[in-house]
């Protein structure tokens, strides 16, 4: 099932005098673990941060079971799109740890 969300602009766009059109791109997250895949609508200069909470908030997931790779490296919330040159289309995966013991 593909569901997909907008994210809103970043706090970035605020700052600035006139209103910018930011970039949106389309992006995808897909669950390694069932094969789920959202699609998320987010601005090109917006952190990360705001699609990994809306990910964690949709499927109530713990945030800190969960990691978000894209090209083979773990995201972190401050990084943008545009920092790892992501592009329309581009997926992201989610691993989620397993508690054990």
């Amino acid at each position: 099932m593909v569901s997909s969300t907008t994210i809103s602009a970043s706090s970035a766009s605020k700052r600035s005098p006139s209103p910018i059109p930011q970039k949106k791109i389309m992006l995808k997250v897909k669950s390694q673990q069932d094969g789920g895949e959202d699609v998320y609508k987010i601005g090109y200069g917006a952190h990360l941060k705001k699609l990994m909470d809306a990910y964690c908030t949709k499927r109530n997931l713990d945030k800190r079971t969960v990691r978000f790779i894209f090209r083979y490296k773990e995201l972190k919330p401050r990084q943008t799109p545009a920092q790892l040159t992501m592009e329309e289309g581009d997926i992201i995966d989610i691993v989620t740890d397993q508690g054990g013991g």
